[in-house]
């Protein structure tokens, strides 16, 4: 074969090759201003009284600066208890927005807590043209926990409850010099790390050898690396008290993930619940009562909440 022809077939390859890495680049990383990213129908049956106490509860926007300037949104719903010292940070995972946590924001709202429900970057009423799987969300999550101490108290005692994206986006945190105020964590859905995901929902699984390719746009344009959103790696510095929920049929993050985490995380004590015939993400929609008891007895040893008095 002549020279000419194998240069020619190489560079072409290797146009093809960033090319097709683009588009996975463009289709994972940049959001699209015009969608409207969300994962909940709060029309269906078991999510509209949620849906309803969210429209009817006081509450008020929020926002605030990331360190890179983006304009970050959220929602703070106060609680019912007026002297109450209780907040929960509720973070939604990849593609959704804050309001597709309404039925874990009134969880938490019943039990007596402030509720903060932010947007991450890129997402709902926030800023961003991109998303980096909780790579830059971490330091957005100690924006909002910062700003909540300044303005709705001092003393608060934070649990942070994130779903998928969300839950690696906190344990990234949790892994940070975050303040004594944190109490708890509840990770539900997380992931080990993003590329994992990546090897187990990508179809054809031959796009994963782009995955360099990819990495090279993140970095020019965004100045990160997909490997660094690698959650098992940072919950191994983390003493946070965190309590894992799972789906046993979640294909996206698969339950093993979560066996992983709990084995990093030696630092600090652990919990979890496996919820039988469930998809990802979809735990509470599965096992609510399971679920709701599961963490209300957490927040009895963390929190101090009082049980109920039995009914006579």
């Amino acid at each position: 074969m002549e020279t000419w022809l194998i240069v020619v077939i190489i560079v072409l390859s290797i146009l093809i090759y960033f090319l097709i890495s683009y588009q996975i680049y463009k289709k994972l990383i940049l959001i699209d201003p015009k969608k409207n990213y969300t994962v909940v129908n709060q029309a269906d049956a078991f999510f509209a009284p949620s849906w309803q106490w969210f429209q009817e509860t006081p509450k008020e926007n929020v926002h605030i600066r990331a360190y890179d300037g983006t304009r970050l949104s959220a929602t703070f719903i106060p609680s019912i208890d007026k002297n109450s010292d209780l907040l929960a940070i509720v973070t939604h995972g990849y593609h959704a927005n804050s309001t597709d946590m309404v039925l874990i924001a009134k969880m938490y709202s019943d039990l007596g807590f402030k509720v903060l429900l932010p947007d991450q970057r890129g997402h709902g009423s926030s800023s961003g043209t991109f998303t980096s799987f909780g790579i830059y969300e971490k330091y957005d999550m100690r924006q909002w926990i910062n700003y909540c101490l300044r303005i709705y108290g001092s003393k608060d005692r934070i649990l942070l409850h994130g779903v998928s994206m969300g839950a690696a986006t906190i344990l990234l945190a949790s892994s940070m010099n975050m303040p004594e105020n944190c109490k708890l964590v509840v990770a539900d859905s997380a992931y080990t790390t993003f590329r994992r995901v990546l090897f187990h929902t990508m179809k054809p699984k031959l796009l994963v050898l782009f995955l360099p390719g990819v990495d090279l746009f993140t970095y020019w344009y965004h100045r990160f690396l997909l490997s660094k959103a690698n959650v098992v790696k940072a919950v191994r510095h983390s003493t946070f008290p965190t309590i894992f929920i799972h789906s046993d049929h979640d294909k996206t993050t698969p339950p093993y993930m979560m066996n992983d985490l709990i084995k990093a995380m030696k630092k600090a004590r652990t919990a979890d619940y496996l919820v039988k015939d469930a998809p990802h993400g979809e735990g509470f929609v599965v096992d609510k009562i399971g679920l709701e008891k599961f963490v209300f007895d957490h927040l009895v040893e963390y929190f101090q909440l009082k049980r109920p008095k039995p009914k006579k």
